[in-house]
């Protein structure tokens, strides 16, 4: 059941990414701020939940579990991983506004790229890799 939830926290969280990432140029950027800056307060929103769901009570619990494969790995996300929440937190604060998204669109498409590209690589390895070892 729990797993569920996380599994539904992933699929709001890459339909939401898909939105701040559609703009591809500086000028679509400026043109999508509002719909973009929607999209991010919204994603900053779900991620709060969720790394809050996952740092505090999922990674803590599977680093107990009787399967050292299950240990060993949960260890690994949480220490390879576990900086994330505080990197979405400047991106978010540097970007959740149309004005802020306008006035530097160069600068959101760079750490967009860096800060999302981070993001997708623990929602990717997290679905193929750990909540597969959780639903063994």
């Amino acid at each position: 059941m729990y797993l569920e939830i996380l599994k539904d926290h992933h699929a709001g969280i890459y339909e939401l990414i898909d939105t701040i990432t559609c703009a591809k140029t500086a000028s679509e950027v400026t043109q999508q701020a509002d719909t973009i800056a929607r999209a991010l307060s919204r994603l900053a929103g779900l991620i709060s939940i969720h790394l809050a769901a996952e740092d505090k009570f999922l990674y803590p619990n599977l680093k107990k579990s009787g399967l050292e494969k299950v240990r060993d790995t949960a260890s690994r996300f949480d220490l390879e991983m576990g900086h994330l929440a505080d990197t979405f937190k400047g991106y978010k604060e540097a970007f959740m506004t149309p004005t802020k998204i306008k006035n530097n669109p160069a600068d959101f498409l760079q750490e967009t790229k860096q800060v999302i590209g981070a993001l997708l690589e623990r929602l990717r390895r997290e679905d193929n890799e750990l909540y597969p070892l959780v639903e063994e």
